[in-house]
């Protein structure tokens, strides 16, 4: 099982899918044990061949486990109150999220006191190339990841703002990597804006967001920009109390 594990977590922390040869030297184990241990948490659905057959990456039942592990430390009682704090402190609700099939999941989600607000509890899916975070999400990917991805999506144009054009994601990729947040300027709701931020990973990935959202009537999208550093404090917050810093 140790060993199991061990390899489990050579394959999540690899920036790219090692080869046999590779796990077997990096975890200091016999060739022929490892190949075992690849078959068998093949078998599960825990490892799959990359696309390429040559090396190796975490399959759809490791990704469950990973999303399920994730969601549970994020819903911590603690990070909650973190979420509270910044709705009590800019008024308006927040969410955080993570990037799941393709869409963007909701894991835990603050409303504000208003009574006139969009609702979406956690557990709510909302497409990658409308919201800011789903595209702060596409942003991290690799340009082949990117390109796989908005292949097999219906880029649908909810609003007269949605960006669906290849190249225009392709520049507002660039742009959301060069300043470090994203910005919902009314592209999946009329009316609606957000401000997504990212949450780093031990290893510097972007593993989750944490996003405000606000009618424009009461908060325009360069408004919501004042509140930042907020945002960015909140996502160092919650990484620091979901055990995602050293």
């Amino acid at each position: 099982m140790q060993k199991a594990f061990r390899l489990m977590h050579a394959l999540f922390s690899a920036p790219t899918p090692p080869q046999l040869t590779e796990l077997a030297e990096q975890l200091d184990m016999p060739k022929p044990s490892v190949h075992r241990l690849l078959n068998q948490l093949e078998e599960v659905g825990a490892v799959q061949r990359d696309l390429a057959g040559r090396g190796y990456t975490v399959g759809p039942t490791g990704v469950r486990l990973g999303v399920e592990a994730l969601s549970a430390r994020m819903r911590q009682p603690q990070v909650r109150a973190i979420m509270r704090r910044l709705v009590d402190q800019i008024g308006e609700s927040c969410n955080l999220s993570i990037l799941h099939d393709d869409e963007v999941l909701y894991l835990e989600r603050v409303e504000c006191d208003w009574p006139l607000r969009m609702q979406l509890s956690a557990g709510s899916r909302v497409p990658v190339h409308a919201t800011a975070s789903g595209k702060l999400f596409i942003a991290q990917l690799t340009p082949r990841q990117r390109r796989k991805m908005l292949e097999g999506l219906r880029l649908e144009k909810f609003t007269a703002n949605t960006i669906t054009e290849p190249e225009a994601i392709e520049a507002e990729c660039a742009a959301i990597r060069a300043c470090g947040y994203s910005i919902n300027r009314e592209e999946y709701h009329l009316g609606l804006i957000g401000v997504s931020t990212p949450i780093f990973g031990k290893t510097g990935a972007v593993v989750a967001t944490v996003s405000i959202h606000a009618p424009v009537f009461r908060m325009s999208a360069d408004a919501a920009l004042g509140h930042l550093p907020l945002l960015q404090q909140a996502a160092e917050d919650i990484a620091e109390e979901a055990g995602l810093r050293d």
